[in-house]
This record gives C-alpha cells, structure tokens and sequence, in this order.
C-alpha cells in the first residue's frame, strides 16, 4: 500500500530531476551559444585574410582550426573567380586545406566524401588529383561520381571509356548526372563523346546522355546517327523523347523520317518531343498532324503542338487562328493559348 509519505517522496524526486534537466538545458544552451559566438568571432578574423591572401605572418595570430578552414573554403571557393580563386586556393592549400580535403575524402562520412571531393576539383595539384583518381573506386556510388565529376569539371578525367568501365555508366549508374558527367567531357574531349554514340556496345541511357551533350555543338554529323537511333527504338523507350528533342536542336531536315514517326506515337511523351521537333525544324509538311494533335487528349502534347505551329510561320499561324474559332473544344483552348503566348512575346 503505498502511504502519503512515499507520494510526497516520488513527488519531490520528480521535481529534482525536473530542476535537473532544465538546468542541463540551460548549460547546454550557454556553451552552444558560447561555440557558436567563438566560431563567429573565428570566421570574421579568417574571412578576410583569406580572400586577401594574407602572409604566413599575418595567419601566425590566429587559432588553427581545420575544421573551419575547410567549411571556408567550401563555401568560399564557388564565389570567386579568375586570379582570385587561384590566390584564394593557394592560400588554402598553404594552411594545410587540401590535406584536410584529402584526409576526408578517404576516411569520412559518406557527406564529408563528398563535400571534399567536390572542394576537391579546385584544387588542382597532384596529390588532389590522385585522391579523387582513387575515389572513383570508392564504396558509394554518390562518391564515386562526385569524385568523377570534379575531375571532369577541372580537365582531369580519365579517358571516358575508362570511365563508363569503371563506373559502370549506364548500367549500374543510371544517374542523370551521368548526363552532366558527359556534357564535362564533351566540352574538352567532344571526339571521346562521339566515339561512345558511334559504339554498339553502349548502353541507351549513356546513347541518351551522350546525344544530350552533343546537340548543342550543331554538329550535322550526329543526324544520321540520332535518326537511325530513334528510328530503331521502342516506342514506349525513355531514351526515344531525348533522341527527338537533340534532333529539334539540331535543327536538320534529315531528321524528317524520325519525327514523322514520332507524331504518329502511340506514347503521349514521344507525341510531345516530336512535335517540338518538328517546329524547330521546321517540317511545314507537318501542319495537318500538328493540326490534330490540337485535339491531343494530353495536355503536352495539344501544347507543343500549338507552339510547333507557331514557329513554322504564317502558315501555321493562319491555322491556329481557324482553330481558335472552328476547332473542338480541345483545339480551340489550346490555339488560343498559343496565339495569346505569342502575343506576350
């Protein structure tokens, strides 16, 4: 039976531990906020002399910490350029940054691998060089492409067909910064890209990452290769939309064949990509499929059907003023927002 005595016990025992974990909070809080005052006060010494990149003498003053002169870099680096950027990760590297960055890399959290092999493409040493090299094996696949993409960022990459062995692009990796990876390369090495459209063996997502990268350059020699490629796959295939859209950028009516039997698509987004492409390129003979796909039960496709219209001239634009007035409701939305976008512009 418990008595009144052990009630008012149990009672005050609580009421202690209360006190106790209050007063825990509130030194708790105290020495965050005394760090957090102390870490501020640190940023604002290091700051500056950093970006100006003071002398061992004028660095000598202050307290030595690692940990913050990483999270600077990291934050700092992107945001200047030119000579800057080269004082600004000299000076870093002189402090003992890199090292850390290195340290990190190998041994870190999966975040800080990270971290630290992007801070890592800035610095363009040897040392730097080799650690994001022996990244690339690295258990995490995040790593592993981060580590890829800093060295591609910075000029560094091995050759791409190592890299899609290593890697295993397009197979195990099936990222879209797998397109980014490529589009690195191809700004430097374009002849390596080409190399891996023109390989049988390839993967169709890399094919796809490899014809994003490559349609900016207007290199007319990709028309027959994309066309045979969108001619040759599933009409349901994710990759087929970005075949059509690479052939609208590059804007060659070679590419006829491959858009027509796009339009004719039975899949709502192949429907869509075709008929942006041939607006860009400037099929008139697709006015009539362009007309019907007006009345598109896909909101997308109705759209990019209109804005293909417009950009294939006064004839296209005649016929989305009919529309406007003669066509299903359907029709009729859809050539009216497209009249009214192009008198916005």
């Amino acid at each position: 039976m418990i008595t009144l005595y052990d009630l008012w016990t149990l009672s005050l025992s609580m009421a202690l531990l209360a006190l106790a974990i209050m007063a825990g909070l509130i030194l708790g809080r105290a020495v965050s906020a005394r760090r957090a005052k102390a870490l501020k006060a640190h940023r604002e010494a290091w700051l500056p002399r950093l970006l100006d990149g003071a002398t061992d003498a004028e660095f000598a003053d202050l307290p030595h910490r690692p940990e913050l002169l990483v999270q600077l870099a990291s934050e700092l680096i992107t945001l200047v350029r030119g000579e800057e950027r080269e004082q600004f990760v000299a000076t870093a590297t002189r402090l003992g940054v890199a090292d850390t960055l290195r340290r990190r890399l190998n041994r870190g959290s999966n975040r800080d691998r990270i971290v630290a092999a992007e801070t890592l493409a800035f610095f363009p040493d040897d040392r730097s060089t080799d650690a994001l090299d022996q990244a690339l094996d690295d258990k995490s696949p995040d790593v592993r492409l981060t580590a890829a993409l800093a060295l591609a960022s910075s000029g560094r990459a091995p050759p791409l067909a190592h890299l899609v062995e290593r890697l295993r692009l397009g197979t195990q990796e099936t990222s879209m910064l797998n397109v980014t990876l490529v589009a690195e390369i191809a700004r430097d090495r374009p002849e390596e890209v080409t190399q891996l459209l023109m390989d049988d063996a390839t993967p169709s997502p890399l094919k796809a990452a490899a014809i994003d990268a490559l349609s900016g350059s207007g290199d007319y020699r990709l028309v027959p290769l994309v066309v045979r490629l969108a001619l040759e796959a599933d009409d349901e295939a994710p990759e087929l939309p970005r075949y059509l859209r690479a052939l609208g950028e590059l804007q060659h009516p070679a590419a006829r064949p491959a858009i027509l039997r796009g339009l004719a698509s039975r899949t709502w987004f192949v429907r869509a990509a075709a008929a942006e492409a041939s607006g860009r390129v400037g099929l008139v003979e697709t006015v009539d499929t362009l007309l019907r796909l007006l009345d598109d039960p896909d909101w997308w496709v109705r759209y990019r059907a209109g804005e293909a219209l417009a950009r294939l001239g006064r004839p296209g634009r005649d016929m989305l003023h009919e529309m406007s007035c003669l066509g299903s409701v359907r029709a009729r939305e859809a050539a009216r927002l497209t009249l009214v976008e192009q008198a916005a512009r």
